[in-house]
This record gives structure tokens, C-alpha cells and sequence, in this order.
């Protein structure tokens, strides 16, 4: 009996560590792109404040976003987070689209990939899981 115990407490452990490796996997791949993420957001902001500005630059802009483009596709990660990439790289090409035509319509694109990404991210990370296995914990007074 105490050998199923010690079998069942193994497996435990083992699943664990499965599931520890496989956010940290996602997590190291999120950080490898994420400095092209934050960048391309603040590009992004750029084109809704400062309109003008980026039209007035734009040759600047659309080589910064396509340095961000090709970061992200060269960027060595796993498959768990190909699809994220796939809508960011959309993304990026949708603000690139949008200053080199000056039309903001385009903009309604890249908020389209970027809820994708967001979805995306949920999903992989799998939030849900993490909220119904996280264990309230009761104060008493």
C-alpha cells in the first residue's frame, strides 16, 4: 500500500514539473520577442498621437517596423507560440500598410491581430487552468 502511495506522489511530481516546463518554455519565448512586441506598441502609439509626425517620417517608421518584422520572424522560439507570432508579424504589417498609405483605416487591422495575439496568449498560457487550480485561501480571524 505504501508503494501506491509513493507511485501516485511520483506521478504527482512528475506532472508538476511537465507543467512548470511548459510556462517556462512560453516564458522564455515571450521574453525573446518582446522588446519587438514593446517596440512595435509604441510605434503603434505614435501613429494615434502623433498622426503627423510619423507621416512626416515615415520612410523612418516603415524601416523600424520592418526591422521589428523580421526580428520577430528570426527570433529562435518554440512551436507554442508560432501562431502569436504569425498574428504579430500581421500586425506589424498592417502599421506598416497604414503609414505608407497614410490611411489610418488600416488600423482597424491591426487591432484585429492584436486581440488575435491577446487570444492567443490566453490561450497557450491556458488561464482558465490556472484559475480553477489556484487554491483560495481562507483567513480567519
Amino acid at each position: 500500500m505504501k508503494y501506491i502511495g509513493l507511485l501516485i506522489s511520483s506521478i504527482a511530481v512528475f506532472l508538476v514539473i511537465l507543467t512548470n516546463l511548459y510556462y517556462n518554455s512560453i516564458t522564455l519565448d515571450i521574453q525573446k520577442i518582446e522588446d519587438y512586441i514593446v517596440e512595435s506598441n509604441i510605434i503603434l502609439e505614435d501613429i494615434v498621437k502623433k498622426e503627423e509626425e510619423v507621416i512626416a517620417k515615415k520612410d523612418e517608421y516603415i524601416s523600424r517596423l520592418i526591422n521589428l518584422k523580421n526580428g520577430i520572424k528570426s527570433s529562435n522560439t518554440s512551436f507554442l507560440v508560432k501562431e502569436y507570432k504569425e498574428y504579430k508579424v500581421k500586425s506589424i504589417e498592417s502599421l506598416i500598410k497604414s503609414i505608407s498609405e497614410s490611411d489610418l483605416k488600416y488600423l482597424e487591422d491591426v487591432e484585429k491581430y492584436n486581440d488575435l495575439c491577446e487570444q492567443e496568449l490566453e490561450k497557450i498560457i491556458n488561464k482558465g487552468l490556472i484559475e480553477v487550480t489556484s487554491l483560495p485561501i481562507n483567513t480567519y480571524s
